[in-house]
């Protein structure tokens, strides 16, 4: 994979926990990039996942930041709680529009997203502006997912057992030319 390969945005994906959020977090550690944005981080009740929370590299108000963003009600069957979508991801995805940072984290979107409009409003906005937006797609069937798949200035790369371990040195040439 050249430099030359990596377009204006990067988002990886694959399989659930193959690592693709820890070799997102690896290359901004190693490059040191500059990043506002999101976080998606699992919360635990009795040393169970229940769901997550959506963290804002943004200042917010307390009360604000760290707010659920799904929860789980069965094995394998999460619900979105869209109002932290609509109102503090997408308040979160503004400020970082017009922060300093050069770079926007979204770590991660999936299907979750689907209803949340006006998020995914603001999701495509910061694609369209300029600042570099670097992110995390689930494998899923999600309108949002294949808009940022389908875009000419997106590089998607999937991250594999195999490919993981490599992929960060690739990643971090690639930025250090940027």
């Amino acid at each position: 994979m050249p430099s030359d390969e990596i377009r204006r945005h990067l988002f990886l994906t694959g399989e659930k926990q193959i690592g693709k959020s820890t070799l997102l977090r690896r290359l901004i550690d190693a490059c040191a990039l500059d990043c506002t944005g999101f976080e998606t981080r699992a919360f635990f009740l009795g040393g169970e996942r229940r769901g997550f929370t959506l963290h804002g590299l943004v200042e917010m108000p307390p009360l604000e930041n760290d707010c659920v963003v799904c929860v789980r009600v069965a094995q394998r069957h999460s619900v979105p709680v869209l109002p932290v979508f609509e109102e503090n991801g997408a308040a979160i995805l503004r400020k970082s529009l017009a922060s300093p940072s050069p770079y926007i984290l979204m770590d991660e979107l999936g299907k979750l997203e689907r209803e949340a409009h006006g998020f995914c409003r603001q999701v495509l906005a910061c694609l369209d502006g300029e600042k570099r937006v670097l992110g995390v797609l689930q494998q899923c069937d999600s309108p949002l997912v294949e808009q940022i798949k389908a875009r000419s200035d997106v590089t998607v790369i999937t991250v594999t057992r195999d490919n993981r371990d490599m992929l960060l040195d690739r990643l971090r040439a690639a930025f250090q030319h940027t």
